[in-house]
């Protein structure tokens, strides 16, 4: 395996994605790439539905915020010794996934589940479940923390893996799931 692509949000699922993509990246002495992708923000339904949903594209401050969360994220991967790199994109996730992992040609894909709701779901949508229809090389699931999601919602972090800290609503779930 040559290069191992890993989806990282900056949601409390981000750090077992990176700890995965260490152990494989060390033991296959594969190159990771850290791929994020900045969405639009989300469409605003209008009361009447008058007007067309538009999606708005992010700031640039909201670009710049991320692209320093996502080094960060490389720094600390590279500080162990993987052989690692980090790309950021501005889009829609499904499709530039997609096209991102084809042209760096990427062996294994390594994403997070949300465990979201079956109404969520169908009102918003899955990335996990349209990047599994989609994708044509294996794709590595790793499950979200239950027991964290029990105790707080998603939360967006900015901290490199090993010093990972969350909402305080979040530590005891972390810390009760640490070995």
């Amino acid at each position: 395996m040559k290069t191992i692509v890993a989806l990282v949000d900056f949601t409390y699922v981000t750090t077992k994605i990176l700890e995965l993509a260490e152990t494989l990246g060390t033991a296959m002495r594969s190159r990771v790439i850290l791929l994020h992708v900045v969405p639009p923000a989300p469409p605003v339904a209008s009361l009447g539905g008058e007007a067309p949903i538009i999606s708005e594209p992010p700031t640039p401050e909201q670009v710049a915020v991320e692209k320093a969360r996502l080094q960060q994220l490389l720094d600390s991967l590279t500080g162990t010794g993987v052989n690692a790199t980090a790309l950021q994109f501005e889009g829609r996730v499904v499709d530039t996934v997609i096209e991102e992992t084809r042209k760096v040609d990427a062996d294994l894909v390594i994403m997070g589940s949300h465990h979201h709701s079956t109404f969520y779901n169908l009102v918003i949508g899955s990335v996990t479940a349209d990047l599994l229809k989609r994708l044509p090389m294996p794709v590595l699931v790793v499950p979200a923390d239950v027991a964290a999601l029990d105790k707080a919602p998603a939360t967006r972090v900015s901290c490199p893996v090993e010093d990972f800290v969350a909402d305080e609503a979040l530590q005891p779930a972390l810390s009760a799931s640490s070995p």
